[in-house]
């Protein structure tokens, strides 16, 4: 009769073992998902920021007077 009663405390100490670690887990999941979340929306920024850069670059190389004073340059 002790074999079956130990058999049933473990079972239910591996149940609630389990159980612990689902509930870790799960907790775990929500702290990092608001973390990427926040880091997403910074990530998202800094990519508004350079893409706005670029298109000023881009307006920079392509404006004529750039081209003119690149070979003004290269003549001195």
């Amino acid at each position: 009769m002790t074999s079956w009663a130990l058999v049933a405390v473990v079972a239910i100490v591996m149940v609630c073992l389990v159980e612990m670690v689902k509930h870790r887990h799960r907790g775990l999941g929500r702290k990092e998902k608001v973390e990427l979340e926040s880091r997403l929306a910074q990530l998202e920024s800094d990519n508004q920021i350079l893409q706005e850069r670029v298109a000023v670059l881009e307006r920079i190389v392509t404006d004529r007077g750039f081209d003119l004073d690149q070979q003004i340059r290269d003549l001195g």
